[in-house]
């Protein structure tokens, strides 16, 4: 059987990096070998699912790039591809495992429970369920649920045996299984528990690969018991390091770390998210930190997953987003710097040809000092605001004699230019240092602080092809006059 992975988020709130990442892991993997990669929603949780988280994890994962070969909107056969639709499906399963006694009801209250729980967490006793109901025969079961009372479903795991997997990252992983107990595997609710149902879906989606954060490691010792009980095939498990802060703290915003469609309003790109978290856990042959899709498919193998924590670096993230905003195409690049230039009042909302030429050339010198699209407002100023004042520093030096014949030669060479365009602009300075034998500072800030009213900043012969022939006379002509 080809490989087919899935990505499973439970709707209880909005994609974070965390999941991203795995949906990212498993969307790489299937590329890489030419696999199918499945998205399922785990809405099992009734209480805290919910029909706007399910929307936003289906619009993030559309954002970043990863599209589903088969799921919601792309059934292949094997749906419904939400768990909530597929009750039916759970219940002739547990129905098959009642039938043959490898499960039962169990009557206990949840304050009964509670109570045993907390007795033998006091006696530093394994807490565990102890079987109490599983005497009661299937029979007299029905005849009390048909009669009112709740009840839940326990697997009856009454073998005392090792539990182990070989996990692709972490090597072989062993639990005993009286350590297990008798665990839930419906609710009283009617909805089956998260363990229930995973088996269930992967076996029945012909799920080969199960890459997954390793707080699921935790889970696979029951979910083999299951896979056991009904003879289904075991996939092949893939448990990836858990992600930390630059302090090695947990994960959370005070380190950076938002939803996904937070970053998305940010202005990170989707190549950006997408390169940086394949790195969180996973390497490179080669240790390369930029890379394009199709170099991390090239090169994406499951046995480049590390087992120390990853740790989420900001300034990581924003270097390698850089590297993404000065490589995309550049009619892209004006298309996604767009939005960010009329919110900002910069560009008309309806911009006409003119316009979008002159965005590009702005984009094409601006792009390369911006780590994020919306880094771009804060370079744009210089090319629309013509009223802007100098620092006591900068009026000193463009007060002075040569400042000002310097000034006054740049002036006139440009009025007498029938275009400014970068090559006009640089042999002007040329002529002008020819001319004044200004050169280095003496030559470059007088020009840039009556130009820009910045001590740095792109280029100058870029910055006056943008502002055109009327606003640099406009704006030299203030120092001089």
């Amino acid at each position: 059987m080809s490989c087919r992975v899935r990505f499973a988020p439970s709707p209880t709130g909005f994609l974070h990096i965390g999941n991203a990442r795995t949906a990212l892991f498993n969307w790489l993997y299937a590329k890489s070998v030419g696999g199918t990669f499945i998205l399922r929603i785990d809405d099992t949780d009734q209480k805290r699912s919910t029909s706007e988280a399910v929307d936003m994890a289906i619009r993030s994962l559309k954002w970043m790039g990863l599209e589903w070969d088969e799921g919601p909107g792309k059934d292949k056969g094997n749906g419904p591809y939400f768990q909530s639709e597929r009750l039916h499906i759970y219940k002739e399963h547990i129905d098959k495992l009642l039938e043959s006694g490898k499960a039962y009801y169990c009557f206990c209250s949840s304050e009964e429970l509670d109570m045993k729980s907390k007795g033998q967490k006091t006696l530093s006793q394994l807490q565990i369920y102890d079987g109490k109901c599983s005497s009661v025969s299937l029979a007299e079961a029905k005849e009390r649920i048909a009669n009112g009372e709740k009840a839940r479903v326990r697997f009856f795991n009454n073998e005392n045996k090792i539990v182990s997997f070989d996990d692709v990252v972490r090597g072989v992983v062993k639990k005993e299984s009286k350590e297990i107990g008798d665990f839930v595997i419906f609710k009283e609710d009617g909805f089956p528990t998260y363990n229930f149902a995973t088996v269930i879906d992967e076996a029945l989606m012909g799920i080969t690969h199960v890459i997954r954060g390793e707080d699921h490691i935790s889970n696979t010792a029951k979910q083999l018991l299951l896979y056991q009980a009904y003879n289904f095939d075991i996939p092949i498990f893939a448990h990836t390091s858990m992600i930390l802060g630059s302090d090695k703290e947990k994960l959370s915003k005070r380190h950076g770390a938002s939803t996904v469609m937070d970053f998305e309003a940010e202005g990170y790109l989707p190549e950006g998210i997408r390169n940086f978290l394949a790195l969180l856990g996973w390497s490179h042959p080669e240790a390369v930190e930029a890379l394009t899709d199709e170099e991390l498919i090239k090169a994406f193998t499951l046995n480049r997953f590390s087992k120390s924590p990853a740790v989420f670096d900001m300034n990581k993230f924003n270097h390698i987003n850089t590297w993404h905003i000065r490589n995309i195409d550049i009619d892209d690049a004006v298309s996604r710097f767009l939005p960010y230039l009329i919110k900002g009042g910069y560009i008309p909302e309806n911009p006409d040809e003119e316009k979008l030429a002159w965005s590009k050339k702005l984009v094409m010198i601006v792009r390369e000092h911006c780590s994020i699209l919306s880094d771009i407002c804060a370079h744009v100023d210089v090319f629309f605001k013509d009223d802007f004042v100098l620092t006591d520093g900068m009026q000193k030096v463009i007060e002075t004699d040569e400042s000002k014949k310097l000034l006054i030669y740049i002036k006139e060479q440009i009025e007498n230019s029938d275009e400014i365009t970068e090559a006009v602009m640089k042999s002007i300075i040329k002529n002008a240092q020819k001319e004044t034998g200004l050169k280095g500072p003496l030559l470059y800030h007088p020009i840039r602080y009556a130009l820009t009213g910045n001590i740095s900043g792109t280029e100058l012969a870029s910055v006056a092809e943008l502002l055109g022939k009327d606003k640099l006379v406009n704006r030299i002509s203030r120092f001089i006059e």
